[in-house]
């Protein structure tokens, strides 16, 4: 495999449709076969304009979205998978950056198909698609990435994680591959990941409903799925209660810390539980490891490279490092040689036969009670180590001795019991103990699939001071 193609000398999806054409591509209530997947993208290559950057808006159906992008690539356009749910005003932001862009939205008709079109050529060095990162702290940023970056992503994680298609039998195609479930929007960078890993293997992409109570039987359908921490909770009563069989063998969890629960539980159902740290500028996954109740991180995958600062700051180079950010209609390049400073603070734990990171937090989290530095996560670590607690998020609330104090927003499947959790946190120091317990509230969180501490910070000031 030679890392500046990985293997192709054409798209993706035409390697395989030319391998295997009658090998399944897509399974939905409308299966593609790859011969049939490459027709779709000829035709839905046709409704492009000239303009250079498309947009598509995050609700159109799935399948239609997925084969969209693909027709775009394939006409030689960046495209950016724009979230519905961000405010009128982030949205006008961020659009006014792009230059000249063609809007698709839901209202638009489906293209129709034209005698030819236009193949741009397989470049899989040149910027491809733009994400947008979380924003948590002003306007979200661009980021933009080649095939190349994100072959790399799907290349290095699929050595460790396994993960079956046709590039294991392209001499003799396999009847039957690997099916990973689209469970988390293309407008994140971890749902893209989810489309990459299935080109660069050839193997089956799911599309079945993923929204609340759909989630548990789409997850019976398909051997593998990216999840939060909350949806595999949540969907594994139900799994353990279905009589008929179930496929899933591989969850990659993300978006908060994983509780040593409950990865226990899926394991007892047959389900591997893998756990990592990326971020949107890495194209997703960065270290990787099969959970195992220590709060580490695992060791870096194969064409990434962590380096630490002086101050334990993360710093990424390597080849799922981003192109750059697009600003004003051009790409503004990250300098692969000096890296990227993540503001993720970390440490290398080397207890262990080969080193694995441990995230400590975010510089951008850590907030001052009595003088004394408190980073979250720490607390959220520690709170985690009870069997209840799926999930928690520590914020600051003002405190006019303190300056702010720290308080705990608690996911939990029993009602919380304030003196046990106070009990619980005895051990920590004075300045890092919660001084109240909330539960988890309901409310939409928005434009990312992780919590939002901004949101829960505005939330909890709200509850203290009634």
């Amino acid at each position: 495999m030679t890392a500046s193609a990985f293997g192709f000398k054409v798209w993706p999806w035409r390697h395989w449709a030319d391998c295997a054409p009658d090998s399944l591509a897509i399974e939905s209530d409308t299966s593609l076969t790859w011969q049939a997947l490459v027709a779709d993208v000829d035709r839905q290559q046709t409704q492009f304009n000239a303009a250079p950057v498309v947009v598509f808006d995050s609700r159109l159906a799935p399948q239609r979205l997925v084969v969209g992008l693909l027709a775009a690539w394939q006409a030689g356009k960046i495209t950016l998978v724009l979230n519905h749910a961000l405010s009128d005003d982030v949205k006008a932001a961020v659009l006014a950056e792009l230059g000249e862009f063609q809007w698709l939205d839901c209202d638009q008709n489906e293209a129709r198909g034209a005698d030819a079109i236009s193949i741009a050529p397989w470049q899989p060095q040149q910027p491809l698609t733009m994400t947008l990162t979380s924003g948590s702290t002003g306007k979200p940023k661009a980021v933009v990435h080649a095939a190349h970056q994100h072959l790399a992503s799907a290349a290095g994680l699929t050595q460790m994680l396994p993960y079956q298609g046709l590039s294991e039998h392209e001499e003799r195609p396999s009847s039957s591959t690997d099916s990973w479930l689209l469970s988390l929007p293309l407008f994140h960078v971890s749902g893209l990941a989810i489309v990459w890993r299935w080109l660069f293997k050839g193997a089956t992409l799911a599309i079945f409903p993923c929204q609340g109570e759909a989630l548990p039987e789409s997850l019976t359908r398909v051997t593998h799925a990216s999840l939060v921490p909350t949806q595999l909770y949540r969907a594994l009563p139900w799994l353990a209660a279905r009589q008929a069989p179930s496929r899933l063998k591989h969850v990659l969890l993300g978006g908060a810390v994983i509780p040593a629960r409950l990865t226990q539980l899926a394991e007892q159902q047959g389900i591997a539980c893998w756990c990592g740290y990326g971020m949107t500028e890495t194209a997703s996954t960065v270290t990787l490891k099969r959970a195992d109740g220590h709060d580490d991180v695992g060791e870096p995958l194969p064409y990434r490279a962590v380096a630490l600062a002086s101050d334990g700051e993360v710093i990424h180079r390597g080849d799922t490092l981003a192109l750059g950010y697009w600003q004003a209609g051009r790409l503004k390049a990250l300098s692969g040689g000096q890296g990227l400073a993540s503001r993720d603070l970390a440490r290398w734990e080397t207890r262990r036969q080969r080193p694995v990171l441990r995230i400590i937090g975010r510089k951008d989290n850590q907030f001052i009670c009595g003088g004394e530095n408190v980073q979250p996560e720490r607390i959220e670590n520690h709170l985690l180590q009870r069997d209840e607690i799926s999930q928690v998020v520590v914020v600051p609330v003002i405190d006019h001795e303190f300056g702010t104090r720290p308080v705990a927003i608690v996911q939990s499947t029993a009602q919380l019991d304030q003196a046990q959790l106070t009990a619980h946190c005895h051990s920590l120091a004075p300045y890092q103990r919660p001084i109240a317990f909330l539960p988890w509230p309901i409310f939409e969180q928005g434009a990312s699939i992780k919590p939002s501490r901004v949101q829960l910070a505005q939330w909890a000031s709200q509850q203290i001071e009634h």
